[in-house]
């Protein structure tokens, strides 16, 4: 018989993970409510053309598509911000932001079968929209309770700015396709890449140093070693918002919990400040991303600040332990079956209650 499986990069998941899964989602949940983020669901399918007339580079190949009944080409969510978005776009078009949502979906994204990558996971996050800047200590406190709450064996966020490294190619005079593939090659601290496309660019002596030097500038003196390189003001200049924001994180007691990468430059054409990622001891890849957007509702003709991040779940299911409650088992003759049922009733009113209709001469409970 022809084995039945699931298509590539899908996954079930079973009984005790399903179990750890909703446990943590709650205590996440709580953390967000804490905060007062509402909850948001939207449809699992969108228009692909929503997509692709905000994200100009897309790669269509990593969106599941489809055609609707009228010939429309329809693409699963690969992510909750844009939907969220379009919601605030549309839904709450009359309703003056700050806008505060919260979400736990399942998002779907194309992956090469040899990543050993998922193409569906469950994302569970939030979105803080109609705020600048000011509200970034907000969001990374809320990261940072999150990270406490998965309950890791231990866990640190790491904080950079893509505006570090956008002014930088501005002062250096590169173009927007020399800025783009310095920042990638810095976000993947691909070294000997970089050293080679450098010396084919018009640079200072200076600025070339800042973008070598940059890959490396992470950890307790970030900082300090990012302002030893700067060639401009204005790199100081960010820096020292980076320094109040280290500030405030410390005096609102999360000294430890945080360090900054200024490597950090996913997406030029997409974050406009802060982003950050956060790690646990046992993943070998972040569980929880994000950072500020304020462009993207430009796109959607509703100009507003944004910021968020999500939390990948399923990552967490193999590193994080969860309390399991214990079930009584009640086991019964057949001539019982009402007395066993009375009893299971009664006791499911502190426990959890299995039932076994079993070659027992009474009822009885196992606990």
């Amino acid at each position: 018989m022809k084995q039945i499986q699931l298509p590539s990069g899908m996954h079930d998941t079973l009984m005790e993970d399903c179990l750890k899964k909703q446990e943590l989602k709650d205590r996440i949940e709580a953390v967000y409510a804490s905060y007062g983020y509402r909850p948001i669901d939207t449809p699992l399918i969108e228009f692909y053309s929503t997509y692709a007339s905000v994200f100009p580079s897309l790669k269509e190949e990593e969106l599941y598509k489809f055609v609707d009944q009228d010939g429309m080409l329809l693409a699963l969510r690969t992510d909750m911000t844009l939907p969220i978005a379009r919601v605030c776009a549309t839904k709450y078009a009359n309703s003056e932001p700050p806008f505060r949502f919260r979400y736990c979906s399942s998002v779907y994204k194309v992956r090469k079968s040899f990543a050993g990558k998922r193409n569906e996971v469950t994302d569970c996050g939030i979105e803080l929209i109609g705020l600048n800047e000011a509200s970034d200590p907000e969001v990374l406190t809320c990261a940072l309770d999150v990270m406490e709450a998965i309950g890791a064996e231990s866990s640190t966020l790491e904080i950079g700015n893509v505006e570090f490294i956008k002014k930088a190619c501005e002062e250096a005079h590169l173009t927007e396709e020399e800025g783009h593939r310095c920042a990638d090659l810095i976000d993947r601290k691909s070294m000997v890449e970089l050293k080679e496309y450098l010396h084919t660019l018009d640079l200072s002596e200076d600025a070339r140093t800042f973008f070598m030097r940059l890959p490396w500038c992470s950890g307790e003196d970030a900082l300090q070693e990012a302002e030893a390189v700067c060639f401009a003001p204005s790199l100081k200049a960010i820096l020292q918002k980076m320094e109040e924001l280290q500030d405030i994180l410390n005096a609102m007691g999360y000294e430890g919990k945080f360090q900054f990468d200024l490597g950090k430059a996913p997406r030029l054409d997409y974050y406009t400040g802060i982003i950050f990622e956060g790690y646990v001891t046992g993943v070998g890849s972040g569980v929880l991303s994000g950072g500020r957007y304020d462009a993207l509702f430009d796109k959607l003709g509703r100009p507003m600040p944004a910021c968020g991040f999500g939390v990948k779940l399923d990552l967490l299911l193999d590193v994080c332990s969860v309390t399991v409650e214990k079930e009584a088992v009640v086991r019964f003759p057949k001539n019982k079956l009402k007395e066993a049922y009375q009893l299971a009733k009664d006791l499911r009113k502190e426990r959890l209650v299995q039932l076994v209709c079993g070659d027992v001469e009474d009822v009885e409970v196992i606990l």
